[in-house]
């Protein structure tokens, strides 16, 4: 099935690409997601993993976990919420 992956900051310069379309098998997990994401994707695997900055992952205007289904044509959101000032 084909996921579309929307890359927030610092995430997408990385990668130099803010959407990446992944094709996952049924019954993938965002989870899973994230492990093909940092295959792919070497240079995202120290933020992926990071504990200092958690990710934020958003399916369908909801805030998810790495356990949550994806379903064919899901779009998702990654980003890592920091704030400053």
């Amino acid at each position: 099935m084909k996921v579309s992956v929307r890359l927030g900051e610092p995430l997408w310069r990385q990668v130099k690409a803010k959407e990446i379309t992944l094709e996952l098998p049924e019954r993938a997990t965002v989870g899973d997601m994230l492990q093909v994401l940092s295959y792919r994707y070497p240079a995202l695997k120290s933020y992926l993993l990071a504990d200092e900055v958690p990710l934020t992952i958003i399916v369908a205007d909801e805030l998810v976990g790495p356990d949550t289904l994806l379903a064919e044509g899901t779009e998702a959101m990654v980003f890592m919420a920091i704030a400053g000032g």
